[in-house]
């Protein structure tokens, strides 16, 4: 068998042992080898990901609950409170680490087809709008306004609300994370036929030309990242641009530096008939927090 490295997906490579010349050389056998090489190599890869996400997010979980319980035990006691000073630090921690695993786990269950898309026809613009109110205490944090304007009221289409969720979040904090203290951020939808479009611009710093082609790929972070005290795992795209896919849909990003961003999402409008629908299992008001405060994370408040 001959034995090479291989380009693995992601951005990460390794040197080939083998030019061209040399892979013209190879027999038929050779060759086979080769990409059953590279295919149990990627296998392990996967399974590395998910079994890693996997240990380090259950350990996490009991930390999040136990801090949980003391800050509970804390809460009208005066003396507590450098006590819960220290716990909101270690709990806003646990969850960046816990959003990044989330994120390795999702996109590698999104790559490989094994994500559980469960769409239910909702309104898409009273989920938005419930994202937006729900995001804005973060955006305030620094006087940053989240403007939202609609050409619809309602759009009841097929969606998957907790990827829609991700989508939103995720746009509107990597915005917030860019954006100068006092600006805006412009959240608009408008229907047509049979696409609603989503558009999420700021007035941040915006992305280098040289960079655009490549910002939606896993692993790869812009050159602002730099620039900003926000840093981020190069993941977070990647998923944006996995789940909208999985809603047939389309994502693209305008750009100019020091004058923003514009991410715009085109989504199919579509519905399923009743025996198509999976329905969610609905998320409590604590939920939806714990949901916001892991996504938001990376914002200091």
């Amino acid at each position: 068998m001959v034995e090479v490295d291989i380009l693995k997906d992601g951005g990460i490579s390794e040197d080939n042992t083998l030019n061209k010349a040399e892979l013209i050389k190879l027999s038929k056998e050779d060759l086979i080898n080769i990409l059953i090489n590279i295919s149990e190599c990627k296998k392990i890869q996967e399974d590395f990901i998910l079994n890693i996400s996997h240990d380090l997010r259950s350990p996490l979980n009991v930390i999040l609950s136990i801090l949980q319980c003391y800050k509970d035990e804390y809460k009208n006691n005066k003396k507590g409170d450098q006590c819960q000073d220290h716990i909101e630090i270690i709990k806003r921690n646990s969850y960046k680490i816990l959003k990044l695993i989330n994120n390795l786990i999702d996109t590698t269950k999104l790559e490989k087809k094994y994500y559980n898309m469960k769409k239910e026809n909702l309104d898409i613009i009273n989920l938005i709008e419930w994202n937006i109110s729900s995001i804005d205490k973060y955006a305030k944090q620094k006087d940053i306004s989240l403007v939202f304007d609609t050409n619809v009221e309602e759009c009841i289409m097929a969606i998957d609300p907790e990827a829609i969720d991700r989508i939103i979040m995720n746009l509107i904090s990597n915005a917030i994370k860019f954006s100068p203290e006092g600006s805006s951020i412009y959240i608009n939808t408008w229907k047509s036929i049979n696409q609603l479009t989503i558009s999420i611009k700021d007035e941040g710093i915006g992305i280098p030309k040289e960079e655009q082609s490549t910002i939606f790929n896993r692993f790869v972070q812009s050159s602002r990242n730099k620039k900003s005290e926000h840093s981020g795992s190069g993941i977070g795209l990647d998923l944006v641009r996995y789940l909208t896919k999985a809603h047939n849909g389309s994502i693209e990003l305008k750009s100019e530096m020091n004058k923003g961003c514009e991410f715009i999402i085109k989504l199919p409008i579509e519905k399923l008939e009743e025996n198509e629908i999976v329905k969610n299992k609905c998320l409590n008001s604590k939920s939806k927090v714990e949901i916001l405060e892991v996504e938001f994370s990376d914002i200091y408040l």
